[in-house]
């Protein structure tokens, strides 16, 4: 089991229907319940009654998992292979997905 601590940026799980395989940045405010519990701040999401605040929650351990490293972008990294397993940001949040197919774009030089 990982363990968080105050400060640390995580990505939380959605659980709600519609939005299963998605994470959302947030930041520990406080571990609870000997680290079975966290408080969290989410990045962008904000809260329903008041608009201009965060959304804090408290999650689960099973819905908290570490922010990757920083991604180092090289035409290397860039190359993805049929039935890779991937995390796409798209609409505030992360989503985990698998790579199904590969559209390769061809480009014409003229002299």
């Amino acid at each position: 089991m990982v363990v968080f601590f105050e400060g640390d940026e995580v990505k939380v799980c959605s659980k709600e229907e519609g939005f299963f395989g998605s994470y959302y940045e947030a930041k520990i405010i406080s571990p609870l319940n000997n680290n079975t519990l966290y408080r969290i701040k989410y990045k962008n999401i904000i809260e329903e009654e008041d608009q201009t605040w965060p959304l804090v929650e408290i999650v689960s351990t099973d819905e908290v998992r570490p922010m990757p490293p920083p991604a180092t972008i090289t035409r290397a990294t860039q190359v993805f292979h049929y039935l890779d397993r991937i995390d796409a940001f798209d609409n505030d949040c992360w989503w985990v997905g698998m790579i199904f197919f590969i559209i390769v774009e061809k480009s014409l030089e003229l002299s």
